[in-house]
C-alpha cells in the first residue's frame, strides 16, 4: 500500500470519533508475519495498525 492508496473506499472510519482515517505509514512482509498497515485520525489522533490480507469493513 502506498500514500496513492489512501482513497476514501479504502479508509477506516475510526472508532472513537468517526472520522475517515488516513494512511500514515505500512510495513512489509517479513517472513511469516503479513505485511501491516497503518492509519491515524487527524480529528482525535487515534491509530490503528492491521494486516493488508485482514478483509475490509464494509461502511
Amino acid at each position: 500500500m502506498t500514500p496513492s492508496d489512501d482513497s476514501p473506499a479504502r479508509r477506516p472510519h475510526c472508532v472513537v470519533c468517526g472520522a475517515r482515517m488516513h494512511y500514515a505509514r505500512s510495513l512489509p512482509r517479513l517472513g511469516a508475519n503479513p505485511a501491516l498497515v497503518s492509519y491515524e485520525c487527524k480529528r482525535c489522533g487515534h491509530v490503528i495498525t492491521r494486516s493488508e490480507d485482514e478483509p475490509q469493513q464494509r461502511e
